[in-house]
Formats: C-alpha cells, sequence, structure tokens
C-alpha cells in the first residue's frame, strides 16, 4: 500500500498568462503534487495535494508555491473526510 496522508486538499491559482507553461510545469515536479488540471475562468490551476499536517500544508502553499514566479493568488481548500 502506498503512503497514507493526514490532509488533502485541493489549491486553486491564478497564474500570470505569460507564464502559465513555466508554472504548471514547476508545479507538477513538487512532491506534495499529486495531481495539476489547467483551467478556464478565475483560476487557471487546481492542485490536488497530500501531505501529512495543517503545518505541512502551509509550508507547501506559504514556502513552496507561493513563491513560484507568475503565481499570482491562490485559494486553498482542505478535503473533508465523511464516515461510511
Amino acid at each position: 500500500m502506498g503512503e497514507k496522508y493526514l490532509v488533502e486538499s485541493y489549491t486553486l491559482a491564478r497564474v500570470q498568462p505569460s507564464k502559465d507553461y513555466d508554472v504548471y510545469n514547476k508545479i507538477k515536479e513538487l512532491k506534495e503534487v499529486k495531481e495539476v488540471i489547467t483551467t478556464y475562468g478565475e483560476y487557471d490551476v487546481i492542485i490536488k495535494i497530500q501531505v501529512n499536517s495543517l503545518d505541512e500544508l502551509d509550508d507547501f502553499v506559504f514556502k513552496k508555491l507561493r513563491t513560484i514566479d507568475g503565481v499570482e493568488a491562490t485559494t486553498t481548500l482542505i478535503s473533508a473526510r465523511f464516515p461510511g
């Protein structure tokens, strides 16, 4: 079995238009990232993230994702787990 993560989230990112391909390629190389989807609309990318704690999520968003040149804004949604 694979590693079990305690925190799964989705981050919506707005990307500078001239840097979208570079940003996409940098994001998909990060170890916390499990999937990257490009979209149309207010946000340009949806990023599925799996980490072991909220502290790790904070570090990822603030120290890795938001420091990528071309990332203009992010919104992070933490997944809820339902019993059953």
